[in-house]
């Protein structure tokens, strides 16, 4: 498993007697107790409006905990998606207690809002505490990240055995800050940074502190269905590609040997049986960024899936496929998927223009995605997520069209399909695809912490507007968005508990406007999209949360 989520050598130049910059001396001892009753408190913040639609098990700071507990540290976790309107009460009871050590798990675009708010929240109640940030965005920008006041420490990549280490360096006296991989700190003579940990980061399950979350279908469910608990489970770690709008490719380029490694199967089975002794699950979600890379593992792992009975009582997701994978697929690999009680595969395809998937590095082709979902149409058990992202650098309104173009040929040969048009592209620092679109065509990137909030246009009040899109671009992005929530049947199928009166609503809005958003699309027809707001208000106010 992987403390990835808590999210770098150098000479030795301060040890445990340094003074670090920005610490009271109130906070200052390093050995022994932390002064209070928990050593580490560790926070997963509001990620935005639709925390209520869609809130998974915060796998990144349990994880981010798994060697703290193991080293009898004493730690707590607080998931302030839960409570988001009244989170303050909940930090400034913990941090009351006295902590040690607050670390907050942080990605890029609104979380870094919250993030910081909490940060500052905790300082101010109690002046000197200590702060640590990991996730994705420190792990990539961690100066910047430092030189923010209310941040005393990142840690960048996997995250669980440097944060047990930092622990036994503030409070045990043990080691040296410049021997934790991946540790960012502050000293009196400036910002330090330790080099990456060269290696995956794998947890033994029987190690993993669940038990430090309440997890129950009320807490972590999909679409308000409060009767299924969705669980998340690593069957592997890594992945090969070098897709150029994420990151996984710079971290891969730190580490030493395989950048993709898949666990024993067995180990994987044993975990998934312990989880279903222990929780109410309707559903196990495979949350590998690419899990079919080995296909005869994972055809193994389908057949001692049914051989423990798993099968009988599990459906099975996986969140991470890829098209040409699928493709190399015959009809008797997918059988056994249907026989496996697989349910959902959620697909990045992220365009439909061929000039785009080039310079995305998809290594996939229109016609093959067209090819592959008639595929899967006569797996009808199979339900694919088609998921797309619009406005990436030097997108044409060509290139949109064709996009606009495959989605409905896809509804039209397999109309189970889900579609997921999220927000406009967002630059994630240290992707390729950002660092070009500031060489080639003039993006600014935020020159601090608080600015990168702005690039989810899901949760800013301003809107997107990248130096290469147009009027007639920036229109039908929003198009595009529409047609990813009401084309397709995902809000009505799969959400089993909104309000009877609610669902009756949005059946009655969804089927109503569909005719005119076929016209539109039909059209090409972007202009005075009243709707593309009203839809925004209506799930904010009904359906999601402004946070």
């Amino acid at each position: 498993m992987q403390g990835k989520a808590f999210e770098t050598g150098s000479t030795p130049l301060i040890g445990p007697t340094a003074r670090l910059s920005g610490v009271s001396d109130s906070c200052e001892g390093l050995a022994g107790d932390s002064g209070g009753l928990w050593d580490l408190l560790l926070i997963f913040p509001p990620l935005g409006s639709y925390d209520d639609l869609i809130r998974d098990i915060p796998l990144s700071v349990i994880y981010a905990a798994t060697h703290s507990v193991k080293a009898g540290f004493r730690v707590r976790i607080l998931d302030l998606r839960l409570n988001p309107e009244d989170w303050r009460r909940m930090v400034s009871e913990v941090v009351g207690q006295g902590c040690g050590l607050v670390g907050v798990s942080v990605m890029t675009g609104y979380p870094i809002k919250t993030g910081l708010a909490i940060s500052r929240f905790v300082k101010e109640i109690r002046p000197g505490q200590r702060v640590v940030w990991g996730g994705p965005h420190p792990t990539v920008l961690p100066q910047q990240t430092l030189e923010h006041p209310d941040v005393d420490f990142v840690i960048r990549g996997w995250g669980s055995q440097s944060l047990c280490q930092l622990l036994e360096y503030l409070y045990r006296g043990l080691g040296i800050l410049d021997d934790i991989p991946g540790l960012g700190w502050k000293e009196d003579s400036g910002i330090r940074l330790n080099a990456f940990r060269s290696t995956h980061e794998v947890l033994d399950h029987w190690d993993i502190p669940y038990g430090l979350v309440d997890v129950t279908p009320r807490n972590y469910q999909r679409m308000k269905n409060t009767d299924s608990l969705i669980f998340p489970v690593f069957t592997s770690l890594g992945c090969p590609y070098q897709c150029t709008f994420c990151i996984t490719p710079a971290l891969g380029r730190e580490l030493q040997g395989k950048r993709w490694i898949g666990f024993d199967v067995g180990s994987v089975l044993d975990h998934m049986e312990f989880l279903a002794r222990n929780y109410p699950i309707k559903a196990f979600q495979i949350y590998d960024d690419d899990a079919f890379i080995d296909r005869k593992r994972m055809a193994l792992f389908f057949d001692g899936y049914m051989e423990r009975g798993l099968h009988e009582r599990y459906f099975l997701e996986f969140r991470g496929v890829r098209i040409n994978e699928l493709d190399r697929m015959d009809d008797d690999y997918l059988a056994r998927m249907v026989r496996a009680n697989v349910r959902l595969l959620v697909i990045g395809l992220e365009s439909g223009s061929d000039r785009v998937l080039r310079s995305m590095r998809k290594n996939i082709t229109r016609e093959q995605v067209k090819r592959v979902n008639i595929k899967l149409a006569r797996f009808p058990q199979l339900l694919p997520h088609y998921n797309f992202f619009c406005g990436t650098p030097g997108e044409t309104f060509e290139d949109l069209l064709e996009t606009k173009e495959l989605i409905l040929q896809l509804l039209r040969d397999n109309p189970r399909s889900y579609l997921g048009v999220g927000a406009d592209w967002k630059p994630i620092p240290g992707a390729v695809m950002t660092e070009e679109a500031v060489r080639d065509y003039g993006l600014r990137l935020p020159s601090t912490l608080e600015e990168w909030v702005t690039m989810d246009s899901t949760d800013t009040t301003e809107e997107i507007r990248h130096p290469w899109y147009t009027p007639q671009i920036a229109n039908f992005i929003k198009l595009m968005q529409i047609t990813g929530k009401v084309m397709d049947d995902k809000v009505l199928q799969e959400g089993g508990s909104f309000p009877p009166l609610l669902r009756v609503v949005m059946r009655l809005l969804i089927q109503g406007y569909r005719p005119l958003l076929r016209w539109r699309l039909r059209h090409n027809a972007a202009g005075f999209l009243v709707e593309h707001d009203l839809m925004y208000l209506f799930f904010r106010l009904f359906v999601g949360r402004r946070t």
